[in-house]
């Protein structure tokens, strides 16, 4: 009866282990690759862009996102700036008293996150985001297919005054091992990044304001930063703390050692982080055990594959296509490994 239905299911899947050449075979042997998910050589890519990242840890997509946008997403932030609980003081300022990063010693930054949640005609533009056809290309490359979300996105906002953040991220702890989860590669012709940030600047940011600043090739340094460097206090001809208008977007490996400057303009600084990871890992834990459904609610289908949890994109993962509108899906696993690993797991997945 089911036992021997079940011998049977064990015979087939025994067969098939190492028999190159057949259906099931070369799918085997390959089963922790994703080919169903492949994506094309992007076109939008350049070497030049290949190269300055690998080089870098940072690169900036110059007028991608369109002003209509940008005008949506600070319409929507506007109206809940007036909080003004949302400002970090006291034990929650990020920098040290009378640093060169403190700003006037009193202006905290501030910050607003839940975006994605945010009541219809408010929270679509930040939506947009995760999966954008000028962005999309480039989450393949660093990350790979079947990309998620990571962390919950935040805006982060300085006013005139504000204090910045001391210099984070890197390729090496303090103690000088191996920073792993924030790691950055190069291997086998791809580049991965473990965590990687994306900036979207909703304001204008000129050259010798402050805001945004990264140590440009760190991602790939064998050395702790010093503390003096984190408080941007020694080296900072090394900090990039380039101009940025809105429309912009900053792509950064967070093993590149990165922070904030003192804001120096006298208009209100914003910008959004949004923190994506590959398929399989995980760093941030909002997704657990499931995002707020108001953060899911009304999402398309692409947009809903970046919430998923991590594992395996031949685990039935969805991708996002480069277009940003359509879904990849991957080829169904065969019914009989289904199967089995019901009659093992007492689950369709291991």
């Amino acid at each position: 009866g089911r036992d021997a239905a079940f011998h049977r299911l064990l015979r087939r899947a025994a067969r098939a282990l190492g028999r190159p050449g057949t259906r099931y075979g070369d799918r085997v042997r390959q089963c922790h690759d994703a080919p169903a998910l492949s994506q094309p050589t992007s076109a939008v890519i350049s070497d030049a862009d290949k190269y300055f990242f690998d080089t870098n840890g940072v690169l900036i997509l110059r007028q991608v996102l369109s002003k209509q946008m940008i005008a949506a997403m600070n319409a929507a932030i506007d109206t809940r700036m007036v909080d003004d609980t949302i400002e970090r003081r006291g034990k929650l300022r990020l920098t040290a008293k009378g640093g060169p990063l403190s700003g006037d010693g009193t202006t905290g930054r501030k910050d607003i996150a839940g975006f994605l949640g945010w009541p219809r005609g408010e929270r679509e533009a930040f939506r947009d985001v995760l999966t954008h056809p000028a962005i999309v290309p480039y989450l393949h490359e660093l990350l790979g297919p079947g990309y998620r979300l990571d962390h919950n996105p935040l805006c982060i906002a300085q006013d005139p005054g504000a204090e910045g953040f001391e210099f984070h991220g890197g390729s090496t702890l303090d103690n000088g091992r191996w920073n792993w989860p924030l790691q950055y590669e190069y291997s086998h012709g791809q580049m991965r990044c473990s965590l990687l940030a994306v900036g979207v600047p909703l304001t204008k940011v000129n050259e010798g304001e402050g805001g945004f600043c990264i140590i440009r090739g760190s991602h790939k340094s064998n050395f702790a930063a010093p503390a003096a460097v984190k408080k941007y206090e020694i080296g900072t001809e090394h900090g990039y703390a380039p101009a940025l208008d809105v429309g912009d977007v900053v792509l950064f490996s967070e093993a590149t050692t990165h922070g904030t400057l003192a804001w120096k303009g006298d208009k209100q600084r914003r910008t959004l982080i949004y923190r994506f990871s590959p398929a399989t890992n995980a760093y941030g834990r909002g997704y657990s055990p499931e995002w707020p459904e108001n953060y899911i609610e009304d999402m398309t289908p692409a947009q809903r594959s970046t919430m998923a949890p991590p594992y395996h994109p031949r685990l039935d993962r969805d991708s996002v296509a480069e277009n940003g509108v359509d879904v990849i899906k991957p080829a169904p696993r065969e019914d009989f490994k289904v199967q089995f690993d019901e009659k093992i797991f007492k689950s369709k997945y291991f």
